[in-house]
């Protein structure tokens, strides 16, 4: 007889992103022999989901996801032959750092961050021969407590892909993640959908931060709405000075955008901010304004609203 051999995917993270993804993979394979999912988390959250799986609210429905392994034990863990990443920037060279030795030549590596410049940072840690997939994902979910996930109101996407070639593999994987109820789409410009998000999720962190309120709330107050868009603007420009397909209407379709977003939603940046939790500004501001400055962009709001950011959140000074 002759033994299938099983598919090993493993997501790392089991916040807001992760639990919505592992959450999705987990309740549909969980019966089916050749897909084992494993979750990577630690603390309460592991104890929790080892105890009572992790429990996913979406839609009005409740799921309870049993993953074939939560743990954060790399040994424990083993080889990985998809491995979905969706800590926040801060953490992922830890954890590739971390989980070295469970990736493979033959590992498939999918990113979810908010950043466009990922590539850059992983590449140095995978072992040569493994593909890296970078990743977007529109979505607004939130831990509500260990071990319970909820996926609020609004719109739901993942889109992930390489740069200028097509990959087998990538289809594959789509199809995974689109059987188990995961809104998936595979794409070869991978790039310019980062950059497209990246236009969205840094004004929005930022706005939602200084002003305190909600993403529909920004349509709602004028200066607010007034530097998410000069915000947006400077992206525009970074991105056509780095050669990027960008739409020309970013400006309204990010202002159409915001208004697809339930009434409480706020950015994760300024949930952290709240929590007194570590943030990504490294990567949703201080990029963009070192970037900028290789290039000759002038990007005075992004500037302006770093200083003010620092000024009423000492923890943001490095």
């Amino acid at each position: 007889m002759i033994e299938t051999k099983k598919t090993r995917i493993a997501i790392a993270g089991i916040g807001g992103i992760g639990g919505y993804i592992g959450g999705k993979l987990a309740h549909y394979y969980s019966n089916i022999e050749n897909v084992e999912i494993i979750f990577i988390a630690r603390g309460e959250m592991e104890e929790a989901i080892n105890k009572k799986g992790l429990w996913l609210l979406s839609n009005d429905f409740s799921y309870k996801c049993v993953p074939t392994l939560t743990s954060d034990n790399p040994i424990e863990i083993g080889s990985i032959d998809i491995f979905i990443v969706c800590t926040k920037n801060f953490s992922v060279e830890e954890i590739f750092k971390k989980y070295a030795n469970c990736l493979s030549p033959n590992t498939t590596v999918i990113t979810t961050q908010n950043t466009v410049n990922g590539k850059e940072i992983i590449t140095s840690y995978l072992p040569d021969g493994a593909t890296l997939m970078e990743g977007s994902i529109y979505i607004s979910s939130k831990i509500i407590k260990p071990g319970k996930v909820q996926h609020v109101s609004g719109p739901s996407k993942f889109i992930f892909g390489t740069d200028g070639k097509s990959n087998h593999q990538g289809e594959y994987i789509s199809k995974i993640f689109n059987d188990a109820g995961i809104d998936t789409l595979y794409t070869d410009n991978i790039k310019t959908v980062l950059w497209k998000k990246f236009m969205f999720v840094s004004p929005t962190a930022m706005v939602t931060a200084i002003y305190q309120i909600t993403f529909a709330e920004i349509l709602e107050k004028s200066e607010a709405e007034y530097l998410f868009i000069e915000l947006v603007s400077e992206l525009m420009q970074l991105a056509r000075a780095k050669n990027i397909e960008i739409d020309g209407n970013t400006v309204e379709n990010n202002l159409k955008l915001l208004g697809n977003f339930g009434s409480q939603v706020k950015s994760s940046f300024q949930l952290d901010l709240e929590k007194n939790k570590p943030t990504e500004i490294n990567s949703l501001v201080k990029y963009v304004i070192e970037e900028a400055k290789l290039y000759q962009v002038p990007t005075s709001n992004f500037d302006k609203a770093l200083i003010k950011l620092t000024q009423e959140h000492k923890t943001l000074v490095e």
